[in-house]
């Protein structure tokens, strides 16, 4: 079956699906222990799931929403201009980026008699507080950077999702790892899900230039065999990285616009390090409690080896300007680059050269699979106090339609039509988009990074943009604060 026939196949049955459950019937909200049709199961279902696309079985999930009619009301979300394109396309233009989100909102708006909108707004997360704290009904939902959560989470400013109604964070279309490692006393306050298209465009993975590796005796064949065979491990990285450099204009200095085999700057993609390498920064206890797992013997010599790679390694450069890496390989400047998925849509679209997708490196071939994070800028959504309890299900059902439409036919489209399909040339950069995102986690420290955590979430890139190898020092120095800080931090989550 062709993928334009199984969108249409798709968009056909979600603009003729109705739910038969009321979710006014259901508990006020979700608690975190709530249990759902499991992916696949639907109450229509006629067909061995074994005979459908992946994209077919997503559209026979029900939502479970009730049936209503709201009049043409407004549903509207606070966000900022360059993230309007999350929420709402003015028209069709061919494009399928835009004209996927357009179609969705059309098929909301047909079913339940609303008109969504996009409110923008400068620094949403701080307007949120103000909003919250007057009582102002300026929207129903506000989206922001997940790093700047604690700005509104801090100040009260917004309902806690599993108080609701109709929003269940079990279903396939939100990120159980990045919620669930944001509940705290059974309260969550930012939420990601399939509506967050940045969650899956700022995903982190290894862009190579296929012309300047096989120039280099590493064609595409010999790096995604290392891939399937488990054997792509940062110190064969790194060998192979060293071997990559050219003067490109043989005036005999080393400068930004030579060929290099890695670069970037340290800033953002440094932070995807440790969890490519399996070390997470924090987990929980068994009674639910947060622990600091950033310390550890692999983090020490993580950084030793990162820091050597970024200074020492003659194919190794580190760029002066954040998000360099996105120029210059861009240029045919780089073989190997550090870039989220997003290049895929704008920076690498006009691209001279072919280029493939890899997952980050393992720490070594014992580690089970390949794992990587989102950068810190994708988009959290949050309900403000501003709200009147009685319009708390009209606004759940709305934001449950928005992010199961979007799992159904916004991320069938960018991931599988136009990141795997119009901008990836052959099935196995499919297969490693598949790998990346399968490892894809997110770590709940980055939403108080800047406030309770005292920056944990960027000690890696703090030492080595500092050219210091000193991160267990740095750790004694600074974890105090640190735990310190964590009641802080629990008594935004009790009342």
């Amino acid at each position: 079956m062709t993928i334009k026939r199984i969108l249409t196949f798709s968009f056909a049955f979600l603009m003729t699906a109705s739910s038969l459950s009321a979710c006014g019937e259901q508990a006020v909200g979700n608690s975190p222990a709530s249990t759902t049709a499991a992916l696949g199961e639907s109450a229509a279902e006629t067909e061995s799931d074994e005979n459908l696309s992946d994209i077919e079985k997503r559209a026979r999930i029900s939502d479970d929403l009730p049936d209503k009619d709201y009049g043409g009301r407004s549903f509207r979300a606070a966000v900022t201009t360059e993230k309007v394109y999350e929420i709402f396309a003015e028209e069709q233009t061919g494009a399928v980026e835009n004209d996927v989100i357009y179609n969705r909102n059309v098929r909301i708006e047909d079913r339940f008699g609303v008109k969504i909108k996009a409110i923008e707004t400068v620094d949403p997360f701080s307007a949120v507080v103000k909003v919250a704290s007057s009582g102002d009904y300026a929207y129903e939902i506000c989206g922001h950077f997940d790093y700047k959560a604690y700005t509104p989470i801090t100040a009260g400013a917004y309902y806690n999702w599993y108080e609701i109604p109709c929003v269940d964070l079990e279903k396939p279309w939100y990120s159980q790892d990045s919620n669930d490692s944001a509940t705290i006393n059974g309260k969550i306050f930012c939420v990601t899900g399939d509506l967050a298209v940045t969650a899956l465009q700022y995903t982190y993975g290894v862009f190579f230039n296929k012309r300047i590796c096989e120039q280099y005796g590493w064609n595409d064949r010999a790096l995604y065999d290392k891939v399937y065979d488990g054997t792509w491990v940062i110190d064969d990285f790194i060998e192979i990285v060293s071997g990559i450099y050219e003067d490109v204009d043989g005036d005999g200095k080393v400068k930004d616009t030579d060929l290099f085999g890695y670069g970037d700057n340290p800033v953002n993609p440094s932070d995807v390090w440790l969890t490519s390498f399996d070390q997470p920064l924090t987990g929980r206890d068994a009674d639910g409690n947060i622990t600091i797992e950033l310390m550890s013997e692999k983090t020490v010599q993580a950084l030793e080896k990162i820091v050597d790679f970024h200074y020492n390694n003659p194919g190794c450069r580190k760029y002066n300007a954040q998000w360099d890496e996105q120029k210059y390989f861009p240029q045919g400047l780089m073989a190997f680059a550090p870039l989220a998925f997003i290049n895929c849509f704008d920076k690498c679209r006009d691209m001279e050269d072919s280029y493939g997708i890899l997952p980050n490196p393992k720490w070594d071939e014992a580690q089970q699979r390949y794992l990587t994070n989102a950068y810190d800028q994708f988009s959290v959504f949050g309900v403000p106090m501003s709200v009147p309890t009685e319009d708390l299900e009209f606004v759940g059902i709305i934001y449950e339609a928005l992010n199961a439409e979007s799992y159904k036919s916004v991320y069938p489209a960018y991931y599988d039509v136009a990141l795997k399909g119009k901008y990836s040339e052959d099935e196995d950069t499919a297969n490693m988009v598949d790998i990346i995102m399968d490892g894809r986690l997110f770590d709940f420290s980055f939403q108080f990074g800047e406030s309770y955590f005292n920056r944990i979430p960027y000690w890696f890139r703090d030492r080595l943009a500092a050219k210091k190898a000193d991160i267990a020092t740095y750790y004694e120095k600074n974890i105090g604060k640190v735990e310190a800080n964590l009641p802080k931090l629990y008594a935004c989550y009790e009342g």
